[in-house]
């Protein structure tokens, strides 16, 4: 009896521990931005509305609707968010965060942060199948310029520790004062927030 327990266990968790051990089937490291409010409300290239405070991503090769995590190697924070747009290709920038996903990993205001961008599957590939053998598929060509896939740069002037808790103290450029609430996950004001259903709404 425990054997046949212990066998039928086996079988409906060994192919899910198989499934999380694949390689993922995207991966890339460079430099991740933020969008700015002032395009709030504006289309994004997937034909969607940009809200701040949504879960979202532009990405230059990855299809829409791909889920990526989003790690910042300064501080190891991670966020998870859908990509729904592109943006102008820059060297070794690889990611355009929303506002919400750039406060959860502590970019500071206009400047940009050393990332991680991994994808555990990409909508309209096959996937490895646990593997068994199956190498991992390879992202699709870019549309809108290559995304690295490693760099050797060095990190930005000025680049350093985001403050601990929030985004009050000066900036290390020109840009001004952050928007109000940048840095507290407070939403923008005078923004209304994205609608249910909206990609990687939470």
């Amino acid at each position: 009896m425990k054997t046949t327990a212990l066998l039928r266990f086996l079988a409906i968790a060994l192919p899910a521990m198989l499934v999380n051990c694949a390689p993922p089937a995207y991966e890339a490291r460079g430099y991740a931005s933020y969008v700015a409010d002032h395009y709030a409300g504006h289309m994004t290239s997937s034909g969607q509305v940009y809200y701040p405070q949504g879960w979202t991503a532009a990405h230059n090769s990855l299809p829409f609707g791909t889920e990526v995590k989003v790690k910042n190697n300064f501080n190891g924070r991670t966020v998870k968010v859908i990509v729904n747009d592109r943006f102008p290709s820059y060297p070794n920038r690889i990611i355009n965060l929303s506002r919400a996903a750039a406060e959860q990993i502590q970019i500071p205001y206009h400047q940009i942060s050393d990332v991680t961008v991994t994808a555990k599957t990409i909508p309209g590939q096959q996937q490895s199948s646990g593997g068994f053998g199956q190498n991992a598929p390879t992202p699709p060509p870019p549309s809108y310029g290559a995304a690295p896939a490693s760099y050797s740069a060095p990190a930005p002037a000025g680049y350093g520790a985001p403050p601990a808790t929030n985004y009050s103290s000066p900036p290390r450029t020109n840009f001004g004062a952050p928007p109000a609430g940048y840095g507290t996950q407070a939403p923008p004001s005078g923004i209304p927030p994205p609608p249910p259903g909206y990609p990687g709404a939470r």
